[in-house]
């Protein structure tokens, strides 16, 4: 703290102090408060945590699954013709 500063804490504290008991424990409690509201909205805009995932093991369905040749070829009409509203 620099002089300027340790002077007003000074200055505020015998403030605070001239104030009636009753005033102080008031004053206390607003600021524990405030301090606590502060603190509430920290914690609550904290990022979320990532989940836990498991670990993706690449090729674990190796052999699993047989692709016919044909994968790639066009679908018969009747077929294609269910994904379209006009028939093609």
């Amino acid at each position: 703290m620099n002089p300027q500063q340790t002077h007003t804490a000074h200055s505020l504290y015998r403030l605070y102090e001239s104030l009636p008991e009753e005033v102080q424990k008031y004053f206390l409690e607003e600021l524990i408060q405030k301090r606590n509201a502060e603190i509430k909205a920290l914690t609550a805009a904290s990022p979320p945590q990532p989940e836990k995932r498991n670990r993706v093991i690449f090729g674990i369905m190796e052999g699993a699954l047989d692709v016919p040749d044909n994968f790639d070829d066009d679908l018969p009409d009747e077929i294609t013709n269910e994904f379209y509203a006009d028939k093609l």
